[in-house]
């Protein structure tokens, strides 16, 4: 890369972080996301975009590996519909956001600090 090149790019950079932009939240996956659906995606990006950077769980799981974590025997994680993911937030705040979603149909806040939702019927447990 030849030095104008580099001087312009970190002119930018500059320029981005003095008028306030930053970079978008990221969102890191620990599971595959291949299989996630584009709506949830979506949701996941406003998510990101609300409360800051997330970390994705859970997506797609085999029969054998919902079973060991005790997952439901019809669990929408078994057809790549679900996603458990987690994000600071206050959980009630994070829980509203994502029922003014109409892309969200499950979702559920579990204690051990991560959130549930898939594009399953409207519905909570």
């Amino acid at each position: 890369m030849s030095f104008s090149v580099s001087r312009n790019l970190a002119v930018l950079g500059l320029t981005l972080v003095l008028v306030g932009c930053s970079l978008p939240p990221r969102i890191t996956w620990h599971d595959t996301s291949w299989c996630t659906p584009w709506s949830l995606k979506y949701v996941l990006n406003r998510v990101a975009s609300r409360f800051g950077s997330i970390s994705i769980h859970s997506t797609h799981r085999w029969p054998l590996e919902n079973r060991r974590k005790g997952g439901k025997r019809r669990s929408y994680h078994l057809t790549c519909r679900a996603v458990d993911f987690s994000v600071r937030g206050e959980p009630q705040n994070v829980i509203r956001f994502l029922k003014s979603l109409p892309q969200v149909g499950g979702y559920s806040y579990y204690k051990k600090g991560f959130y549930h939702i898939d594009n399953g019927p409207r519905r909570t447990w």
